[in-house]
């Protein structure tokens, strides 16, 4: 008996089917997917903009980020769907365009934040941003 029978886990049979060729493509593009929460910058920018648009100016500000970075991530961001822009005058405005790229990266925060000790600020702004929306 090895250890992780010993656990109650099933093994894992010693031959697996290989992955078909179209899981493949579906895999390769949700991981491209996630990979746009795999940026501390990204989050901030879907932070700042996920109950209203923002002016590329606004999301500086709110993000303290530089304007060529944000400009570059908010690039990334309307490339892959997730928000849209919009133009008036000299001002571009960006908006959230995919609803449940909201709630997935919201669902992530919330799940990471009850894993930090109650006594951080970080859980309790998180938790609360969450309630709120």
């Amino acid at each position: 008996m090895n250890a992780r029978s010993r656990r109650g886990t099933k093994a894992v049979p010693e031959t697996v089917p290989p992955v078909p060729g179209e899981l493949a493509h579906v895999f390769a593009a949700v991981a491209r997917y996630f990979g746009l929460l795999a940026e501390p910058t990204r989050l901030s920018i879907m932070h700042t903009i996920c109950q209203h648009e923002c002016s590329v100016s606004a999301i500086v500000k709110a993000t303290g980020a530089t304007q060529t970075n944000v400009s570059r991530h908010l690039a990334l961001m309307l490339q892959a769907g997730v928000v849209s822009r919009r133009r008036d005058g000299n001002t571009v405005y960006y908006r959230v365009a995919d609803a449940d790229f909201v709630e997935i990266c919201r669902t992530v925060c919330v799940r990471i934040a009850s894993r930090i000790e109650d006594q951080k600020p970080l859980r309790r702004e998180l938790l609360q941003y969450a309630a709120k929306h």
